[in-house]
C-alpha cells in the first residue's frame, strides 16, 4: 500500500443532542407509572385531555407569556420555516391551551371548562440536574371560574395526585400577586429598593430592575435573595378584594389539611399570573435551591383577553415528569407496574414456534407479562434466558405438545415440570402467579 494513500476517515457515532435524553427500557416503568397515574386521577376529576401542536406561532408566547420573561427572551427554540410565518417549539402549556380554548369556541361549553395535557416542551437553556432542553410535563387548566375555591380545588387535585403516586414529603409554597393595576405602586417601591442595592444584584437582575422587577424576587442567586429578603412585601399592598380572595384560598387549604407556607417572594416566571400563585416543593431542599419545584401554577385572569378572546378568568398548574420520577426514586416509592416478565415461553421445532405465537397472544390478552426468544432453537439456551429474566415459570412447547394441544409448566426454582392442557393454560398460570404473589 502506498504510504501517500489517504487514510479512510473513521465515522464517529452519533449521540443524543445536549439537554435531551434517551428513555431506555429500564426507565420506562417510571414513565408509565407517572403518566398512567396522572391520567387516571385527572380523568377521575372530570378533566378532559387536549393535545396541542408542539410548535405554535412565536407571537403566541411573546404576547401570552411575556416578551421580557426568560422563557421568551432567552429560552425559546425558534424555527425558521420557508415563508413568512415565525414559529417556536412550545416552552410551556398554558398559552397553547388558551389559544385552543378561544379557537375552538369552548366559551360555549358548560363552564368551568376543565382540561389537562401531557407532552413534550422545549427550552433552550443550560442543561443541569432537573432541567432538560426537551422536557415533559403534565398540566391542568380551568377556564371560566374566578372563585377562590377553584384555586384551592386544583391545588387539592395536585395534592391528591402526589398522594396517588406515593409522594409524602412536600409542602405548598403560596403567595398572591393581586391584579396588575394594584401592583403599580408596589413595583415603584420595589424598583427604588433594588436601585439602592443595585451593586449587590447579579447581572441578570440588574437588567430585570427595568424590564421585569418582580422576577428579582425569585432569583436563585444568594446575593439577590439577600436583597429580596429586605424588600417591601406585595401582600402588604393588595386591595381588600385581592386579600379576601387569598384568605379564602388559604382557609380552604386549612380545611383540607394541605401543608403550605406563605412565601412573599414567590412570583413565578410568567407575566400572565394574577392573584394566587404556588409551587409544590420537597421539604428537604435547601431554601432557594434552583430547579427543585415538583409542580407550580397560579391564576391568569387576563391571559385570554390578551390573546384575542373574551375576558375569561383562568387558573392552572403544571408539573415536570422528570422531576417527579427523580423524587419517586429519592423517596423510594414502590411502583405498582410490572417492570419485568413473569413467565418465559420456550419452544422447540418449527411447528412449536408457530404455536408459540398463539400462546403469546393469549398471555397478552390476559395481561400476563412474558418474554420469549423465538429466534433461538436450543432449549438450554432459552432456559438460561428465562433464568436471566428471573421468572418463576417457563412455558415449554415442542412437537408433542403441539399435537396434544398441551403445554409444559416448568418451575424455574425447583425444576419440577407439569403438563397442562392449553385450554387451561391461562387459568392455571394465573392461579400459580397469584399464589406466588
Amino acid at each position: 500500500m502506498n504510504s501517500s494513500t489517504p487514510k479512510k476517515e473513521e465515522l464517529q457515532p452519533f449521540a443524543n443532542p445536549r439537554g435531551t435524553q434517551d428513555i431506555l427500557p429500564d426507565q420506562q416503568k417510571y414513565w408509565e407509572y407517572v403518566v398512567e397515574t396522572t391520567k387516571s386521577v385527572l380523568q377521575g376529576w372530570n378533566f378532559q385531555r387536549v393535545d396541542t401542536p408542539i410548535f405554535e406561532e412565536t407571537a403566541l408566547f411573546q404576547r401570552g407569556v411575556g416578551q421580557e420573561t426568560d422563557i421568551v427572551s432567552k429560552e425559546l427554540f425558534e424555527l425558521k420555516p420557508r415563508g413568512g410565518s415565525q414559529y417556536a417549539l412550545r416552552p410551556e402549556g398554558t398559552a397553547p391551551m388558551a389559544r385552543a380554548y378561544i379557537q375552538h369556541g369552548m366559551r360555549s361549553w358548560p363552564h368551568p371548562v376543565k382540561l389537562f395535557y401531557i407532552g413534550s416542551f422545549f427550552r433552550y437553556d443550560r442543561p443541569q440536574k432537573g432541567r432538560f432542553r426537551q422536557l415533559h410535563q403534565y398540566g391542568v387548566e380551568v377556564f371560566g371560574s374566578n372563585a377562590p375555591i377553584t384555586d384551592a380545588q386544583i391545588i387539592y387535585v395536585n395534592h391528591v395526585l402526589f398522594k396517588a403516586l406515593g409522594l409524602e414529603d412536600y409542602v405548598v409554597h403560596i403567595n398572591s400577586l393581586g391584579e396588575p393595576g394594584e401592583r403599580a405602586t408596589y413595583i415603584k417601591l420595589l424598583k427604588e429598593h433594588y436601585r439602592r442595592n443595585r451593586q449587590k444584584l447579579c447581572k441578570d437582575c440588574k437588567e430585570r430592575i427595568t424590564t421585569n422587577p418582580l422576577r428579582v424576587l425569585d432569583c436563585k442567586e444568594e446575593k439577590c435573595q439577600q436583597v429580596s429578603n429586605t424588600a417591601p412585601r406585595l401582600l402588604d399592598h393588595l386591595s381588600e378584594t385581592s386579600k379576601q380572595h387569598f384568605e379564602s384560598v388559604l382557609s380552604i387549604l386549612d380545611d383540607l389539611k394541605i401543608p403550605y407556607e406563605i412565601k412573599p417572594s414567590l412570583v413565578r416566571g410568567l407575566d400572565y399570573y394574577t392573584h394566587t400563585v404556588w409551587e409544590f416543593m420537597p421539604k428537604n431542599v435547601v431554601e432557594g435551591g434552583s430547579q427543585s419545584a415538583l409542580s407550580g401554577g397560579g391564576r391568569y385572569n387576563g391571559l385570554l383577553k390578551a390573546l384575542g378572546g373574551k375576558d375569561t378568568p383562568g387558573v392552572g398548574f403544571a408539573g415536570g415528569i422528570e422531576r417527579l420520577i427523580d423524587r419517586l426514586k429519592e423517596e423510594g416509592v414502590e411502583l405498582s407496574v410490572a417492570d419485568k416478565p413473569l413467565v418465559f415461553v420456550a419452544q422447540l421445532g418449527a411447528r412449536a414456534k408457530k404455536e408459540a405465537l398463539t400462546i403469546l397472544s393469549r398471555l397478552q390478552e390476559a395481561q400476563i407479562p412474558f418474554s420469549e426468544s423465538l429466534d433461538r432453537d436450543g432449549m438450554q439456551a432459552q432456559l438460561r434466558m428465562a433464568d436471566r429474566f428471573g421468572v418463576k415459570w417457563a412455558l415449554i412447547i415442542g412437537h408433542k405438545e403441539v399435537l396434544d394441544k398441551s403445554i409444559i409448566f416448568r418451575n424455574m426454582e425447583s425444576g419440577m415440570q407439569e403438563v397442562v392442557p392449553q385450554e387451561s393454560m391461562v387459568a392455571e398460570l394465573q392461579k400459580r402467579l397469584s399464589l406466588a404473589g
